[in-house]
């Protein structure tokens, strides 16, 4: 890709541009690996930092002793590489294991090549076929592909939530509240028991379900609601998916949940 006379994936942005244009330049890195070059002339194209092959640059194939290991300047094009339609390299006997591995890694000119139009950019996806239109949201997927589905997302992030509460009932999801056995695992000295009933070791089965403040509290809502609640935690979370056919009763029971540790 050449900007002027000099390649895109070269230019020094710290010597003049604007601000975008330096913050753009920071993502070649992350954009390198999509861009792929359609050979048609050759007379753009970068025969070293290009990635034409449809495997990787070349210049990343052979290290950067490549160009003067084959002879050919780091900023050729695809043209300056071919003989009268095929490869110059093609007639190096030399056993030098940089041109043979060139040699493997060249495609048929007769297959790339289409005299009189000009090199194209194409954007590819991982395995899909390379495309001249740009996708947002296939490249995002791409770079964060999807975690494993959850089972209690539902009744942790739902239309109505308390912020606060929800963030503590997804650290509790994900069993990383700072409870007191915990704090202990990691080697601090700190007291186990826990602070509402000061009866038994705080855990975070215990703070929701097993203290028996929490039951009480826990044990308000759900008479009143005329529903029976699981008391395991994780069972629970799986539980307020869908705690009552009654759309406010449910909501009702989503944010007590998260308040029982608050209370």
């Amino acid at each position: 890709m050449v900007i002027g006379s000099s390649n895109f994936l070269d230019v020094n942005p710290n010597t003049s541009g604007s601000w975008f244009w330096k913050s753009l330049c920071k993502l070649r890195p992350l954009a390198k690996p999509f861009i792929v070059c359609e050979v048609r002339s050759g007379d753009t194209c970068s025969f070293w930092n290009d990635n034409w092959t449809f495997l990787e640059p070349l210049i990343e194939v052979t290290g950067q002793n490549g160009p003067q290991t084959v002879g050919l300047p780091v900023n050729a094009v695809v043209a300056d590489a071919l003989r009268d339609g095929d490869w110059w390299i093609s007639a190096s006997r030399s056993r030098n294991p940089i041109i043979q591995l060139i040699k493997q890694c060249l495609p048929n000119p007769h297959d790339i090549l289409r005299g009189g139009e000009e090199d194209t950019y194409l954007w590819k996806i991982g395995d899909s076929v390379p495309s001249s239109k740009f996708s947002a949201a296939a490249t995002w997927r791409f770079l964060n592909p999807p975690g494993p589905s959850i089972d209690w997302h539902g009744a942790v992030w739902f239309k109505g939530k308390i912020p606060r509460h929800a963030f503590i009932a997804w650290i509790a999801a994900r069993h990383r509240l700072h409870t007191r056995d915990r704090l202990i695992s990691w080697g601090l000295h700190v007291p186990s028991n826990c602070l509402l009933c000061n009866r038994f070791d705080e855990s975070l089965q215990h703070i929701f379900f097993d203290c028996d403040f929490s039951q009480e509290v826990w044990s308000y809502f759900t008479s009143r609601a005329n529903v029976t609640s699981p008391m395991v935690f994780q069972d629970v979370l799986r539980w307020m998916n869908s705690p009552a056919r009654d759309k406010n009763v449910a909501f009702i029971l989503l944010l007590g949940i998260r308040m029982l540790p608050l209370f």
